[in-house]
């Protein structure tokens, strides 16, 4: 059975694990996460020994390759490393995103994975949803003639800009990266795949509009425990977690029993938690809204909308092309399209049973990587790292041209 290493057991990191168990075709040699309640519970759902728990990545990577895949679901800023010494030992990699901070550390991976003859899987999931395979396969089929124009909108929303990207790890650039990349890697990706050309280069506008403290209703608190204004704002992280204990979890503070309000509520209202601060008065630096403007050779181009102003947990797209048009959401999986002079046609597309996101994206992408390691069955093998690291360089640049007030980029 095919063994595999994880590093860094939080939200994603449980999430493929999870996937493992559930297909019954690979097995974890160990896990390594820096916080001990999060090996504690890896050792439950997992089953364990003390032996194949690890604090730090070295210790792990010291006791050389006991598994075929190194599964890298760590923090952003540890990605580079982790990933270097894993391809060194001899590992095959399933690389959550983004694959590094710097387009000069994506391309270093790619070019060390290609030298020592590794597979680097990138976990851009959304090739494996069905609502996109499926457009794909519509695109592929030459009836919409050639695509000229895409449009996107990534709608983070109000609820998950403040959890991930104004209190929680993904909210400073330095520690993590460019919101661009951190967040939309993923529909940057799609565009390239769907186009099918490369990225030309790329503009882009955005900037951090609300989440800081010119915003700050008058009279609020720095937390939000002690905030007279609590009952009334949208943003009270007491009434969040409190209804959404799996964010309470998945922020890392809180490891209790997901029924026990009260004691959710006492963990928000710690001042050490920093998710108990005020969203107007953190110490966030990432956007909350980016549009970015794309040339593809041929002279099709993109453009995707990022936003944290909306209901969020969707995605959008529009498809222009020389005979037809196809538009389709990711809320609920149907596909609207229509060939000129012709009727318009909806298309309702089966995701089926998951217990992931990304409208069944991880677990297709799961099950591909085992089909592709093990060989003898059929993989897609949509996201290994060649065809993966362009949505990088698009997001890098794209940042770059924010940085520098809209002006062009190159991609090289």
């Amino acid at each position: 059975m095919l063994k595999y290493i994880l590093i860094g057991y939080g939200q994603r990191g449980r999430f493929y694990a999870d996937c493992l168990r559930k297909l019954n075709r690979a097995e974890p040699a160990a896990v390594c996460d820096a916080r001990q309640c999060k090996l504690d519970l890896a050792k439950r759902n997992l089953g364990l020994r003390d032996g194949q728990l690890y604090r730090d990545a070295d210790a792990l990577f010291a006791a050389g390759k006991i598994a075929d895949l190194a599964i890298i679901a760590s923090m952003d800023c540890a990605h580079y490393a982790q990933a270097v010494k894993a391809l060194q030992l001899g590992y095959h990699l399933l690389l959550e995103k983004p694959i590094a901070q710097t387009e000069r550390q994506c391309r270093e991976i790619a070019a060390l994975a290609k030298k020592l003859g590794r597979k680097v899987y990138v976990c851009h999931v959304l090739r494996y949803a069905p609502i996109y395979t499926s457009i794909k396969e519509m695109l592929a089929g030459g009836t919409f003639g050639d695509v000229v124009t895409i449009t996107q909108t990534e709608h983070v929303g109000w609820w998950h800009q403040a959890h991930s990207y104004v209190r929680g790890n993904w909210r400073r650039s330095e520690e993590s990266s460019p919101m661009i990349v951190a967040k939309c890697c993923h529909d940057l990706d799609l565009f390239a795949w769907l186009i099918g050309k490369k990225c030309d280069k790329v503009s882009s506008f955005g900037s951090l509009y609300y989440y800081n403290r010119e915003h700050a209703p008058e009279g609020s608190g720095d937390y939000c425990y002690n905030c007279k204004l609590k009952d009334t704002c949208v943003y009270n992280c007491l009434n969040f977690y409190t209804k959404y204990p799996d964010f309470a979890f998945a922020s890392g503070q809180y490891l209790g029993d997901g029924q026990d309000k009260q004691a959710i509520a006492e963990c928000f209202s710690q001042e050490s938690n920093p998710y108990a601060r005020c969203v107007f008065k953190c110490d966030n630096d990432v956007v909350d809204h980016q549009v970015v403007n794309m040339l593809f050779e041929g002279g099709v181009t993109a453009q995707l909308t990022m936003t944290a102003f909306c209901e969020g947990g969707i995605r959008t797209i529009r498809i222009h092309a020389t005979k037809g048009f196809i538009e389709a959401s990711m809320l609920d999986n149907v596909i609207r399209y229509e060939i000129y002079g012709q009727e318009p046609q909806e298309l309702h597309v089966a995701v089926g049973e998951t217990f992931g996101g990304h409208g069944g994206g991880d677990e297709k992408l799961v099950e591909d990587v085992v089909n592709d390691l093990e060989g003898g069955r059929d993989s897609l093998c949509l996201t290994s790292i060649d065809r993966s690291v362009m949505s990088h360089l698009m997001g890098f640049a794209a940042e770059q041209s924010r940085v520098r007030g809209g002006k062009a980029v190159k991609i090289r």
